[in-house]
């Protein structure tokens, strides 16, 4: 019985002319017997550690080969659909599919973005090879011939193929931008093509990448500019979604959009402080405690990142007070709050019996609720235990521009001991939280930077007003004996040495 198989095994395959598909799907049964005996055979033959390593190479091989008839599949599909459609043979029924992609998806229970790559390196290899694009009618013509020599002998795998077909045709117009000439241009293409495809038949994957990026930095720096169609396709800003708690974003910018983002982002990153001139103070205190005696001020633990974002929200924030955004009026961001009574009390630290909403991004978490009461137009709409309107908020509770003008003149500056922001980049501060019933008195407000600000709500950092002025106190974890601090780097006459300095002259 076994000879007997092992000999039908053996036997040459019909000529293609001779197989129907219930012939073919038999050659592929056949193929897979034999697949099982490869497999059990690959963990029971003796082989050295170098012979080894040359089955290996067969065996990817193999998987290229496999990989090959996978794609001439996805176009043989794609074709037959294609005919079908074009000779309206299908009846007025609608196909449950939405198209080719999602038909061998679903049928073949495998990612549509697999899918895509097998009919990109079918599209991408034609004409003349096994997998030929569906047209028979264009011209004669190869886009990619060395991928497809490297392909048709089983080099390259169809993601390897695909991503050389992409990066190929990605990096085509801006080639053809920079060359002197169309030769010029193919000839170019031609050496990163086959280089491309000489490092993934000799290197891995990774190297694959590597010289992709070589070669965007060698094309850009030939100076290329983006068409308008690269800008269509790859411009803008992209949400990715929200993760971790974050609203993912990806940002595509053309030079003049990348410096003005860097130029907005530059003050938080690189602080230049103006109008304070330090040229006879000496060595000056940035912060000191409540006897003004100087204090080491607490770290910036902000990474760069964070603080590119940060100048970036202040420069948006700027805007958005002017007045001359059309439709936005000058107005803070607007969010309208449903909260009922217990909840507005409470710290605010669940969503239980809790919505809000926001105009643009929806859901918002309630915990940057207090901080937004500071300063964003929240209007907020107190319910009772029936739901029923408690009290509405208005605009009143924001801090009007002559109160805003003295605290400029009271605190100079983010008061937070040691920041160097001035008030140009700061936000007025309910001290006791408006949520919790803070009144809009200069008594119960402090200078704020962005960043500070946030780190005044969302950690147990706390601000205290000793005679008017707003002291810093860390959390216990930071230090047990909770010093109280102030911001002297906006008040050198309140520091103990400057003081002693001033005596002693």
């Amino acid at each position: 019985m076994d000879e007997h198989k092992s000999s039908k095994n053996t036997d040459p395959p019909p000529p293609i002319d001779a197989l129907d598909i219930r012939s073919l799907r038999a050659l592929l049964k056949r193929q897979h017997e034999l697949d099982v005996v490869l497999i059990e055979a690959i963990s029971r033959v003796p082989a050295s550690p170098s012979e080894l390593d040359g089955l290996g190479v067969d065996l990817e091989s193999y998987s290229h080969q496999t990989g090959r008839a996978q794609v001439a599949f996805a176009a043989r599909m794609e074709r037959e659909l294609a005919e079908i459609e074009a000779d309206k043979k299908l009846s007025t029924r609608r196909s449950p599919y939405k198209s080719v992609k999602d038909r061998l998806s679903q049928v073949l229970h495998i990612n549509p973005g697999e899918v895509q790559k097998r009919l990109d390196v079918a599209h991408a290899i034609a004409p003349g090879s096994p997998v030929a694009a569906i047209d028979d009618d264009r011209e004669p013509e190869i886009a990619h011939p060395i991928t497809r020599a490297a392909f048709d002998n089983s080099d390259l795998s169809v993601p390897m193929s695909a991503r050389i077909v992409s990066a190929t045709d990605r990096l085509r117009t801006p080639i053809e931008q920079v060359a002197n000439s169309v030769a010029e241009a193919e000839a170019l293409l031609a050496e990163l093509e086959t280089d491309l495809v000489s490092t993934a038949q000799s290197a891995t994957p990774k190297a694959v990448e590597r010289s992709i990026k070589n070669w965007e930095h060698r094309i850009n720096a030939l100076g290329v500019q983006p068409s308008q169609r690269r800008k269509q396709d790859y411009q803008g800003a992209f949400y990715k979604g929200k993760r971790f708690g974050f609203h993912e974003w990806m940002l595509r910018l053309d030079d003049l959009q990348h410096e003005t983002l860097l130029t907005a982002a530059a003050p938080e990153v690189n602080p230049r402080i103006a109008n304070h001139d330090s040229s006879d103070l000496g060595e000056r205190a940035l912060a000191a405690d409540e006897n003004g005696r100087p204090i080491e001020p607490p770290k910036d633990q902000r990474s760069i990142n964070q603080k590119r974002l940060d100048g970036a929200m202040h420069a948006m924030t700027v805007g958005l007070r002017t007045g001359k955004l059309s439709i936005n009026g000058g107005y803070q961001p607007q969010i309208v709050v449903n909260i009922d009574h217990k909840t507005l009390e409470s710290e605010l630290n669940t969503s239980a019996l809790f919505r809000s909403d926001a105009v643009h991004s929806g859901p918002f978490n309630p915990i940057a609720i207090r901080q937004l009461a500071c300063n964003a137009e929240l209007i907020p709409v107190v319910l009772g235990s029936k739901s029923q309107v408690v009290d509405a908020g208005n605009r009143n509770r924001l801090f009007s521009a002559e109160q805003r003008k003295i605290l400029y003149a009271r605190d100079r500056g983010c008061t937070f001991p040691g920041c160097t922001s001035g008030v140009d980049r700061c936000e007025a501060h309910h001290v006791q939280e408006y949520s919790r019933g803070g009144v809009t008195t200069l008594e119960n407000a402090a200078m704020v930077c962005r960043h500070h600000h946030h780190l005044v709500h969302e950690t147990d950092w706390m601000i205290l007003m000793r005679d008017g002025v707003p002291f810093w106190t860390p959390p216990p974890e930071e230090d047990p004996s909770q010093p109280l601090m102030r911001n002297t780097y906006f008040h050198p006459e309140k520091s103990f040495i400057l003081t002693r300095q001033k005596m002693l002259a």
